[in-house]
């Protein structure tokens, strides 16, 4: 993960169509200079409608990583950031949930929609270090999906196309349960299909670390809404906007809760939900934590229209 809090000042130098529903928007520094070293599957978190600091949407870089002339991100074309050629914006570094293994195990990669994104930089990325993977990837049909081409030149053996106008879909419990005992997994796609992985993993028997998925930008944009915050201790109520974490609502409303990490991977902000049903996006609870009711305020969200916490 990038370490610097420094700010970015960037401009938009380039917006190229990916597929008839994604669009590469190509940023630079302002000033020229170099822009801070990523890894592969980062994201970064931008002024959805050219708006205020605090209204951000993640969106995944899609350009080689290690490069630092400019980074590029994969916007779905409807719903995209009102940004156009020449445009400035400011923003912090890119941050990164997806953790590249180092050593030589297989991989696999499985990504629908706009969440191939992330994983084209970790399957290059992967290639480059000579390591073995597939990449399984699913879209309704190859006018649609952003990278197809690029993907079947580059990969021809190691990526397979799912077409859901056709009737086809990745049967993720044949994929898990076939892939070589010491695989590891990455998906980025929808939370129906990071759901489906985790289900059938632990009917596999498949350990928790060795799986990383993160939902794609689509289903960040589509699926967040605005939500309620009941503190039971102080008997307040805090409103939380669509396209803001938990935990940043809270600070904002001047509660003193615990937090550090702020990507879901230390826990430290874990709280008792007393009422309401959440929406796990980290990757540290335990499902013995889950099911006692705790949560991660700093990444995970509500399936209800009000949480009631221990606060």
């Amino acid at each position: 993960m990038i370490s610097t809090s420094e700010k970015l000042f960037l401009r938009v130098s380039r917006i190229r169509e990916l597929s008839s529903n994604v669009r590469a928007i190509q940023l630079r520094s302002k000033n020229d200079t170099e822009l801070p070293l990523v890894s592969a599957g980062a994201r970064l978190a931008i002024p959805f409608q050219g708006g205020s600091a605090n209204e951000l949407r993640d969106f995944y870089l899609c350009s080689d990583p290690t490069q630092r002339e400019f980074y590029e991100i994969a916007v779905p074309s409807e719903n995209a950031p009102a940004l156009t050629d020449g445009a400035e914006i400011e923003c912090e570094p890119p941050t990164n949930s997806f953790l590249l293994h180092a050593d030589a195990s297989p991989a696999v990669l499985i990504a629908e929609g706009i969440g191939i994104a992330p994983l084209l930089t970790i399957a290059n990325t992967l290639a480059l270090r000579g390591r073995r993977f597939q990449l399984h990837y699913a879209g309704l049909n190859k006018s649609e999906m952003a990278f197809a081409d690029e993907l079947q030149t580059k990969y021809p053996r190691h990526t397979y196309f799912y077409y859901t106008d056709q009737a086809q879909h990745i049967n993720v419990m044949d994929l898990l349960a076939n892939a070589p005992g010491n695989s590891l997994f990455y998906a980025c796609g929808s939370q129906t299909l990071l759901e489906n992985i985790e289900n059938c993993a632990r009917t596999i028997g498949i350990p928790k670390d060795r799986i990383q998925q993160e939902p794609s930008s689509t289903e960040r944009l589509e699926k967040d809404k605005a939500l309620i915050i009941e503190l039971a201790h102080s008997n307040k109520l805090i409103q939380v906007k669509a396209d803001q974490p938990i935990l940043a609502a809270l600070l904002e409303a001047g509660v003193q809760v615990k937090f550090d990490c702020c990507v879901g991977d230390c826990g430290t902000c874990a709280v008792k939900i007393l009422q309401g049903e959440a929406e796990h996006r980290d990757h540290v609870l335990t499902d013995v934590q889950k099911a006692q009711g705790f949560i991660c305020i700093c990444v995970s969200r509500s399936k209800t229209e009000m949480l009631t916490l221990a606060l």
